[in-house]
């Protein structure tokens, strides 16, 4: 792992304390070029109001992000950094009741105190774990004087980043400073957005003006329109759909069919809502990766993986994967890769359940969830066991190459279409109702 002086490129730190920064450079400004932005946001902006894109309080977040991105592209680079930070921080106010954004911030400043405190770093996870363990109880009871909105915005910005920050931690020759800290986590899209993609660290820092302010911004917009259609599309897959999946109403095998496509499609809001969270923050400089690529032409269960919610699959590889499979790897290639697949599984499954509890209140453990995770999990190690006996069995006759592919992303999609009928199920016995009730109802 490459642990750099984690307070050396930090973005707004002083200009005198260290020679120019290259990154300034590509955030030249031209006011051609701000005004095509600006006209194509604000396009964005009337369809957002024309068809009541998500909740009332998403027009909100856009108009934040827009005038947001307007100050931050006129400041010089110098001062760009501890400018967004104060508008995100800003802006949580104008999100959030005054109480819910106080105590966010306190938290956020306790917790920085907790993963930097001058002391060896397993006292620090004891501490860490001893305070989640208090938060924990604190969210399962009703604490006079904390709002209940608390909670969700709390768990969103915290429940997975900070176990990649306390991993930086770790591994950081540098104390991180509190500007990378709440640049990091206070991140303005996230007050909305709940479900958010996993932010790597080092890759939100690395990626900062990585390219030139107006390559990044038209980037984020595209993904912002296309975020945009896929949430529109999600509405009209809601309304065919219904918000039932009784058995009672699927009455014909093409019933069945449908609705089970149907359900997998409804994923569509999750996707288009990433696309735009990550496209508002290209807006501010930060050249981040896509979340989702294709998902729906995957061509078999390790591409899926590969292709849907890719931030979740890379946090998965960094902390889980690579460490089981480095540990483990003197035992046996493909036994290293077996037992860090299966781990990976597992502890999606775990942290699943234990975002639904800092979102809900509860923990999420049902059998179709349980099963979902491990059947998927097991199936991907079964198409990476057969990956990687591919060389051998080069001399097989494989399907012409035409229709070799589109039958594979067609077997690939009914396969995910069924697993999600699975995971989305009440009880493991309502989907063999709704899978049978066509034929015997």
């Amino acid at each position: 792992m490459n642990a750099t002086n984690l307070a050396t490129a930090t973005p707004g730190a002083s200009a005198a304390a260290r020679p120019a920064d290259p990154r300034a450079a590509r955030a030249t400004t031209d006011v051609r070029r701000f005004a095509w932005l600006m006209a194509q946001l604000g396009l964005l902006l009337g369809v957002f109001r024309l068809y009541d894109i998500e909740e009332p309080s998403f027009g909100l977040l856009a108009l934040l992000v827009t005038g947001g991105f307007a100050l931050h592209y006129w400041t010089p680079f110098a001062w760009k950094s501890t400018l967004l930070v104060a508008w995100s921080l800003g802006s949580a106010y104008v999100m959030l009741p005054a109480a819910t954004a106080t105590l966010l911030i306190a938290s956020g400043l306790l917790l920085y105190g907790v993963a930097t405190a001058p002391v060896a770093f397993r006292w620090r996870l004891v501490a860490v774990l001893l305070l989640t363990g208090g938060l924990a109880y604190a969210r399962a009871i009703v604490v006079p004087g904390v709002p209940p909105e608390f909670w969700p915005i709390f768990g969103a910005l915290f429940m997975f980043r900070y176990i990649i920050y306390l991993y930086e931690c770790a591994y950081a020759k540098a104390t991180p400073t509190l500007a990378d800290f709440l640049s990091y986590f206070f991140i303005l899209p996230n007050y909305y957005f709940v479900l958010f993609p996993v932010i790597d660290y080092q890759t939100h820092r690395q990626t900062y003006f990585r390219r030139d302010i107006h390559e990044v911004a038209q980037q984020g917009i595209v993904w912002i329109a296309r975020g945009t259609i896929q949430l529109m599309l999600y509405r009209l897959v809601y309304h065919w759909k219904g918000p039932s999946n009784a058995p009672e109403v699927v009455t014909s095998f093409g019933a069945l069919v449908t609705t089970m496509v149907l359900t997998y499609l409804l994923y569509l809001r999750v996707s288009g809502q990433f696309h735009i969270a990550i496209g508002f923050l290209h807006l501010f400089g930060y050249d981040l990766p896509e979340t989702h690529r294709k998902y729906l032409l995957s061509r078999s269960l390790t591409d899926f993986w590969r292709r849907i919610n890719i931030y979740w699959k890379d946090f998965m590889v960094k902390l889980v994967y690579f460490p089981v499979y480095f540990r483990m790897r003197r035992s046996g290639e493909m036994r290293a890769q077996v037992v860090a697949t299966g781990l990976v599984f597992l502890t999606t499954w775990f942290l699943h359940a234990y975002q639904w509890f800092w979102l809900r209140g509860d923990f999420l453990m049902t059998w179709p969830d349980t099963l979902f995770w491990a059947i998927l999990g097991g199936l991907v190690t079964v198409n990476l066991l057969i990956e990687q006996r591919k060389p051998a069995r080069a001399a097989v006759k494989a399907p012409p190459a035409w229709w070799r592919e589109p039958l594979q992303v067609a077997a690939t999609f009914c396969l995910i279409v069924t697993l999600w009928s699975l995971w989305n199920a009440p009880s493991v016995g309502e989907w063999l109702d709704l899978l049978t009730w066509w034929k015997v109802g």
